[in-house]
């Protein structure tokens, strides 16, 4: 099929279907917006972070309500970004809110607006979470160096864990429940639903592809995590509360779309898709989203731990 008059090899072949077409041109292009951009984009346009939001105060709500007496929280944002939620934690963390993460491009935009609103209760740490918070010693040595020494009522994963081991995330939540963690607290933690199968959804969108191209799919299962974290019986005082929802993600500019594709297929940082195959991928999405203007839908899951005292009443949250 690459053999047509004046195409040459295939890759020629290739580069004359690209350039004959301004909407599959338009779309390879996305593929070099980076991740601070493409998670802005997603923030803007998705209704994923007023969900994730709404999930929040409900979690807020209830370290209130634990409280024994009226103190000011703090709060550590793990994998921080630029996440709209600042704007919630923010004032509600007085005590002071901990924004990390490992890119430096998203706490220098953070760190303007810290300066400008004078903020603060506000701190930002530059650092490797799968590092500084891997194991117990590593997150005690964590808390005293970054965190100065204090625990905290809230640390939020929000959408971080896609950047460490399913292996490894029992051992990373006990370091962060036991050693970061203050009674009462909570760690409130968001993800992709590894389980969700229905066609046209995120997750099955990276899948189709990933195991078309490099025989693989995801094994991030947060609702795993919270099967694992119960079996173990590793978590002191722990009720563990999930919840599954549904977001949508439409943007009417083909550019701003296929950006947010891209992340999703985890190009290039995890799969360096061929150009045949960057192509396929484009063509693929004009059909099945951009021409009938079919929204994104993600499927993603809400696991929150809880830290309840022994005199708590474990059935504040029981069933859920």
């Amino acid at each position: 099929m690459w053999s047509k008059a004046g195409a040459g090899t295939k890759e020629d072949a290739l580069l004359h279907l690209v350039k004959s077409d301004s909407l599959i041109e338009r779309g390879l292009d996305a593929a070099n917006y980076n991740i601070f951009e493409q998670n802005r984009i997603w923030a803007r346009y998705a209704s994923e972070k007023p969900d994730v939001a709404a999930s929040l105060m409900r979690t807020i709500r209830a370290i209130h309500m634990r409280m024994k007496e009226e103190r000011d929280l703090s709060a550590l944002s793990i994998g921080a970004g630029n996440e709209p939620q600042f704007r919630i934690l923010q004032p509600a963390f007085q005590k002071g809110l901990w924004l990390y993460d490992i890119d430096g491009a998203a706490l220098a935009t953070l760190q303007e607006r810290q300066a400008r609103q004078l903020l603060e209760n506000v701190r930002l740490v530059q650092g490797d979470y799968t590092i500084d918070f891997r194991d117990a010693a590593a997150a005690r040595c964590a808390r005293d160096a970054l965190l100065d020494g204090r625990r905290q009522d809230l640390i939020t994963l929000h959408h971080s864990l896609y950047y460490s081991n399913a292996a490894t995330w029992p051992g990373l939540v006990k370091a962060l429940y036991d050693e970061v963690l203050a009674p009462n607290g909570a760690i409130h933690a968001v993800m992709m639903s590894a389980r969700e199968t229905r066609p046209h959804t995120t997750t099955w969108l990276y899948n189709h592809f990933a195991s078309r191209f490099f025989g693989t799919s995801t094994d991030q299962d947060l609702l795993g995590l919270r099967q694992q974290l119960r079996e173990c019986h590793a978590l002191k005082d722990c009720e563990i509360c999930t919840e599954t929802r549904q977001v949508r993600f439409w943007v009417d500019d083909f550019d701003l779309f296929m950006a947010v594709i891209w992340m999703i297929l985890l190009y290039p940082h995890a799969h360096d898709y061929t150009l045949e195959q960057r192509i396929e991928i484009t063509e693929f999405v004009i059909e099945n989203f951009w021409i009938p203007k079919r929204p994104l839908v993600q499927t993603q899951d809400y696991v929150t731990l809880h830290k309840l005292g022994p005199a708590q009443s474990m059935a504040i949250f029981g069933g859920r």
